[in-house]
């Protein structure tokens, strides 16, 4: 039986949204932000449309255990025509620059053959599911392996030299490089593979992590098929995931937290299948104990992987659990498992990791939360549209797949991804939240954010299961239905995989060869305590602290100073490396020393770009003396500068 209040807060939702909608363009007039306007709208309405859909949607009572079949499964074309376009793909990213985008236009034809295999007769869900998993490899490995050096938002670099420093003394790292001391599982692991392997502890950090979190459609595939049990369902979530923008940038972004998140989502799988179908008397008490164990492991992995995202698994697992209390159906997660994570927590933070709270401490000063400060639009109008394209779609389909869950209630159980789902739209893509400062910045609502990712995609499967359906039963040309998908699908993926996605020049995910090469004459060449300046992204690479045995390990070490534009050095002798070709390519990144200790707590000390102007690159180029230049490649210049004052 349907709980109908739930049942009737998801036929207001639709009027509910307008409503908001309505309020919110009246806010950003009053506070005079029509850039918040625009965007807004952009992303408002297909939140809108979804609603709407919905209520046509719902009309016809859809049952979530059917199967739609627009197309025709060939066991042998559909295979090889993946093979041969996987192949292709692999070839020409071997072959072409970083630049080129020809490689991911193979990828986006084979996640539409994978599309078209899911919606077909005869399907053959392992198949599929292994398809999805190499293309979201050869994806992740296509923006780690190609470049000299990828680092991401940056913390790939000082994730790497503390795995080298690891790798290099056998022990975890020491205190002065910060709280990770207390959190060593990640830096531990790539340290040891990197021995085993044989291989630097980069081309290991990259090859082993991104296989690691592919692996993640197995563990989703598995949950969401426990659920719904529908294959054709579990498949379109599966693929909505591993065609996400998020989810392709944190499987190349993996970090601790990341690593984190792929615990918590193998945690998730251990809850949910823990009651599994019983054969014997044996398998009664042996399966639901290893399964038990198994997660009490996985907890223990996440507590020494990151430190703040088990605190946040804290939070979900505790709103899973309010959840399951309100719909009272299935408890995956009970009084006695919870306490489970709380405890180590509380008992390893509180005894063993308690230097960690003096860093989080800054951030619950009441004096932050006083004035709202709302950060500065980067895009607005078209420029958003076209940058926010994917987001689009994510928020049409997800809407409708969300609302349909708690309208529906098939299973019942589906009712708390739905809300999940809903918050994860809230938390995943752009609104009036990701623009306040204290949420966005010191709150770091991103962290929490990349738990929800398995919501989001699994409300975005359904969303497509359900409108798939529902234009197939109202009985239009079967080709016209599918190439009305396809096209969606690709209009998606076009966004996800970045095809139209411009960022400004001076915003940077890797070094080139010719940086790397300059950068590892530095590190062999200039002392080590030698003060360096130079913009973010490259100190953010010399980031390398003094520890007691850095001689002995022959690890160089620098101070690091942010290059202001007017050239003035606080300091009375040291290096500038200037990345001479990025700054006439695409401009730099200064600002306040603070960023580079990642304390984002004052918005006044953001980052600024220096971009690349006539004017800039001569203001630049000609404070420098060529007397001082002591190292020059096509990538960077490094000077030399020593005053008698």
């Amino acid at each position: 039986m349907k709980i109908r209040s739930l049942e009737r807060m998801a036929n207001v939702f639709p009027y509910l949204l307008l409503s908001v909608y309505i309020i919110g363009c009246i806010f950003c007039v009053y506070i005079d932000r029509m850039n918040y306007l625009i965007n807004g709208s952009i992303m408002a309405i297909p939140a809108i449309i979804g609603s709407a859909a919905f209520v046509l949607i719902k009309k016809r009572d859809l049952d979530l255990s059917g199967k739609v079949n627009l197309f025709q499964y060939n066991h042998l074309i559909s295979p090889l025509s993946f093979s041969l376009f996987y192949a292709l793909a692999a070839l020409i990213f071997l072959t072409t620059s970083v630049e080129s985008r020809w490689g991911l236009f193979a990828v986006l034809i084979i996640y539409t053959i994978v599309f078209i295999q899911i919606l077909s007769r005869r399907l053959r869900p392992v198949t599929v599911l292994v398809e999805i998993l190499l293309t979201l490899l050869i994806t992740i490995y296509s923006h780690t392996l190609r470049p000299a050096l990828y680092f991401g938002s940056t913390d790939i670099l000082p994730h790497s030299y503390m795995s080298t420093v690891t790798s290099l003394s056998g022990h975890t790292i020491p205190a002065e490089l910060g709280a990770y001391t207390y959190f060593p599982l990640y830096h531990v692991f790539v340290a040891q593979a990197s021995q085993m392997l044989g291989l630097d502890i980069q081309t290991t950090l990259f090859v082993t992590t991104g296989l690691i979190f592919a692996t993640t459609v197995l563990f989703l595939y598995y949950l969401v098929n426990g659920i719904f049990r529908n294959e054709q369902i579990t498949l379109l979530v599966v693929l909505a995931y591993a065609m996400n923008a998020d989810v392709i940038y944190y499987g190349t972004y993996m970090v601790t937290r990341t690593m984190a998140y792929v615990g918590f989502l193998i945690l998730l799988y251990l809850l949910y299948t823990m009651a599994g179908p019983r054969a014997d008397t044996k398998d009664t008490i042996a399966r639901p104990t290893a399964r038990r164990i198994s997660a009490v492991i996985m907890v223990i992995f996440i507590l020494l992987t990151h430190q703040v995202t088990t605190p946040m698994i804290i939070a979900l697992i505790g709103l899973l659990f309010i959840l399951e209390w309100v719909i009272r159906d299935k408890r995956h997660v009970g009084p006695a498992f919870l306490m489970v994570p709380v405890s180590l927590f509380a008992s390893y933070w509180g005894f063993v990791a308690y230097p960690f709270m003096d860093d989080l401490l800054p951030r619950t000063n009441l004096s932050l939360y006083q004035n709202v400060v709302f950060t500065d639009v980067v895009y607005s109008g078209l420029g958003f549209l076209i940058s926010q394209l994917d987001n689009l779609f994510v928020v049409f389909f997800a809407t409708i797949g969300a609302i349909y869950l708690v309208w529906k209630q098939q299973p019942r159980y589906a009712v708390i991804f739905g809300v999940l789902g809903l918050t994860a739209i809230l938390l995943n893509l752009p609104n009036v939240l990701t623009v306040i400062f204290q949420f966005a910045t010191i709150l770091k609502v991103d962290r929490f954010a990349l738990l929800f990712l398995p919501m989001l995609a699994l409300v975005m499967g359904v969303g497509i299961y359900v409108f798939a359906r529902h234009l197939s039963v109202a009985r239009p040309s079967v080709r016209l239905i599918g190439v009305v998908l396809i096209a969606l699908i690709v209009l998606f993926g076009i966004g996800s995989l970045g095809f139209i996605k411009e960022e400004p020049g001076y915003k940077r995910y890797y070094f080139h060869q010719d940086e790397v090469a300059g950068f590892e004459r530095v590190l062999t060449t200039v002392p080590s305590g030698s003060y360096l300046y130079s913009d973010y992204y490259t100190l953010r690479f010399f980031g390398r602290d003094e520890i007691d045995g850095s001689e002995t390990l022959k690890l160089p070490h620098y101070i690091p100073r942010m290059l202001q534009t007017d050239l003035n050095m606080s300091e009375k002798s040291g290096y500038i490396i200037l990345p001479d070709s990025q700054l006439k390519h695409g401009g730099l990144l200064f600002g306040n020393e603070v960023m580079l200790e990642g304390d984002e707590l004052d918005p006044t000390k953001s980052l600024h770009p220096y971009r690349s102007t006539e004017e800039n690159i001569q203001n630049m180029t000609n404070g420098l003396s060529v007397e001082n230049k002591v190292y020059s490649n096509s990538g960077i210049d490094v000077y030399h500068f020593l005053r008698s004052d």
